[in-house]
C-alpha cells in the first residue's frame, strides 16, 4: 500500500460515526417530541375533566341551594296551612258552644238563610273540644308549627350555610382528584390555584328586608291552595223584615284570612256572625251581631290587631242593656252599612293563641348584578415538570420528582395546558309561556360546561409561568 493511501484510512469510519450520532439525536429528538406531545394531550384532557368536573361542582351546589330555598318555601306554606286549621278548630269548637246554647238558633240560622246552613251550624257539635289543638303547650297543631319552624331555621338554613361556605374547597379538591385519577406519580403532591374566578360574592345571604322574594315566593306558592285563600262569605235572607227599611235584609257574614303580617309573623282569624236587621224609634234600622264562631291564632305576641274591629273586652252577653247603645257608647262601629264581624272578632281576638315563630329565614341568592347574565366562571393552569416525564432527560425512573400542579411557578422544561370552565342557568326546556327567566336561586336549572379560554387568562397563565407548551 502506497503512503498517502495508508494517511486515508479510517476517514469514512468517521465520517459513519457522525452520521450515526447525528441519526441517534434525532431519533432521540422525534422520540422525546412524541412523548412531549402525548404528555401535552393528556394533560389537556385531564385539565378539561378536572375542569369540567369543578363547574359541575358549582352547579349542583347551586341546584342544591335552589332546592333548599324552595324546601323554605314549602314549609312556610305548611307553616300557613297549620295556623289555618289552628284557627279553625278554634272556630268550630267555639261555634259548637253557640249551637249547644241555641244563641242563635240553629232552626232560625235554617229558616232564615236555607236548610244547607242550618246543618252545616248543627254540625259545629262534632266540633266541641277541637280547639285544643291549637293550644302552644301541647296541641298537634301547634307541635306541627314548631317542627315546620325547627325544620326552616335549624335545618334548611345550617345546610344552605354549609354548602356556600365550602363550595370553593369542594370544588378544588374535586378537581385536584379528578386529576390525579389521570396519574399515578407522585400524586400526593398535587397543588392548586386559579387564574380567574367569579366564585366570591357570586352567592350572597339575603336577610332583613332583603327577604321580600322569598315572601313573594311563599305568596305565590300560597296562591294555589284555595284552603289558604280569603274566607269571606256574605248571604242574605229572602224576605224584609223592617217597615222602616224593606230593602234590607238579614245577614250571615263568613269572614277568614291567612296572612303573612310583614316579614315575620304568619296569623289567621275566622269569625261567622249573625246579623240580625231591626229597627227602634231613635237610630232607625239597625244590624245587631250575633256571633257564631270565632278563632284567631298569631305567631307574635307583639302584632297588633289594628286592622280587625273591636274591643279588648267584649262583654259576654247584652241582658242588662241595649246592644245599640253599647256599640254607640264604647265603639266606632257602624250599625247598619258594616260589613265586619267586629263583636266576633273582639271573642276570637281575646280568646286568641299565641305561637312561637321565627318569621321568614334569610335566604341564599344571587348578587344584584346591573348588566349581563350571572354566570360562574373560572379559567385555570396545570402543569407537568420536564422530570415527571418519560423523555430521555427526564431525572430518575418515570420522572422521579416531578408534580402536576395549578399555578405552582414551576421552572422552564415542563408542560402546561390552560382550561376554562362555567356554571350557567338554562331551563330544560322553554316556558309554556313563551317568555324568558332570569337566573336565581329559587330554580335548580343550573348546568356546566367548558368555555374557550380568554386571551387576557392564557396572557396571565403566560405571565406566572411561562407560555403554555
Amino acid at each position: 500500500m502506497r503512503a498517502g493511501d495508508r494517511s486515508q484510512a479510517g476517514q469514512a469510519l468517521v465520517l459513519a460515526v457522525a452520521l450515526l450520532a447525528a441519526a441517534a439525536a434525532g431519533l432521540v429528538q422525534l422520540f422525546d417530541g412524541g412523548q412531549l406531545l402525548r404528555e401535552k394531550i393528556r394533560l389537556a384532557r385531564a385539565l378539561d375533566a378536572a375542569a369540567y368536573s369543578g363547574a359541575l361542582v358549582q352547579a349542583r351546589s347551586l341546584n342544591f341551594l335552589a332546592y333548599a330555598n324552595r324546601a323554605l318555601v314549602a314549609h312556610q306554606v305548611g307553616m300557613a296551612h297549620a295556623i289555618t286549621l289552628a284557627s279553625w278548630a278554634k272556630f268550630g269548637d267555639a261555634q259548637a258552644r253557640r249551637f249547644a246554647s241555641s244563641n242563635p238558633p240553629a232552626s232560625l240560622i235554617g229558616g232564615l238563610f236555607g236548610a244547607a246552613h242550618g246543618r252545616a251550624y248543627r254540625s259545629a257539635a262534632g266540633a266541641a273540644g277541637a280547639g285544643g289543638a291549637a293550644d302552644w303547650q301541647d296541641g298537634a297543631l301547634a307541635r306541627a308549627f314548631a317542627e315546620h319552624d325547627r325544620v326552616v331555621h335549624d335545618v334548611l338554613l345550617r345546610a344552605q350555610a354549609a354548602v356556600q361556605q365550602s363550595l370553593a374547597d369542594v370544588r378544588m379538591q374535586t378537581m385536584r382528584t379528578v386529576l390525579a385519577a389521570h396519574y399515578d406519580d407522585d400524586a400526593a403532591h398535587l397543588d392548586a390555584a386559579l387564574l380567574a374566578d367569579t366564585l366570591p360574592g357570586f352567592v350572597v345571604r339575603h336577610g332583613g328586608a332583603a327577604r321580600a322574594p322569598l315572601k313573594s315566593m311563599v305568596e305565590e306558592a300560597r296562591s294555589h291552595y284555595g284552603f289558604l285563600a280569603p274566607r269571606d262569605h256574605d248571604h242574605r235572607s229572602l224576605l224584609p223584615s223592617e217597615w222602616r227599611c224593606p230593602w234590607l235584609r238579614h245577614e250571615l257574614r263568613r269572614r277568614g284570612a291567612t296572612s303573612l303580617v310583614g316579614l315575620e309573623t304568619w296569623r289567621s282569624d275566622d269569625t261567622l256572625s249573625f246579623h240580625a236587621l231591626r229597627s227602634n224609634r231613635w237610630i232607625g234600622c239597625y244590624y245587631r251581631e250575633y256571633p257564631m264562631g270565632w278563632g284567631s291564632v298569631k305567631g307574635d305576641a307583639s302584632l297588633q290587631d289594628d286592622e280587625l274591629p273591636h274591643v279588648d273586652e267584649p262583654p259576654e252577653d247584652f241582658a242588662d242593656q241595649d246592644f245599640w247603645r253599647w256599640v254607640r257608647g264604647h265603639t266606632d262601629w257602624r250599625l247598619l252599612d258594616g260589613t265586619a264581624n267586629p263583636l266576633a272578632n273582639s271573642f276570637a281576638l281575646s280568646q286568641g293563641v299565641v305561637w312561637q315563630g321565627r318569621g321568614l329565614p334569610w335566604f341564599t341568592g344571587l348578587a344584584d348584578r346591573e348588566t349581563g347574565e350571572p354566570a360562574l366562571r373560572f379559567a385555570a393552569r396545570a402543569t407537568r415538570a420536564a422530570a415527571a416525564m418519560r423523555t430521555t432527560d427526564a431525572a430518575g425512573p418515570r420522572g422521579g420528582t416531578g408534580r402536576l400542579a395549578f399555578g405552582t411557578g414551576l421552572g422552564a422544561g415542563g408542560l402546561s395546558a390552560v382550561s376554562a370552565a362555567s356554571t350557567y342557568y338554562r331551563r330544560p326546556s322553554g316556558r309554556a309561556d313563551g317568555g324568558t327567566e332570569r337566573p336565581s336561586l329559587f330554580m335548580p336549572y343550573w348546568q356546566a360546561g367548558l368555555v374557550p379560554v380568554e386571551p387576557a387568562e392564557r396572557e396571565q397563565a403566560w405571565r406566572r409561568q411561562g407560555p403554555a407548551w
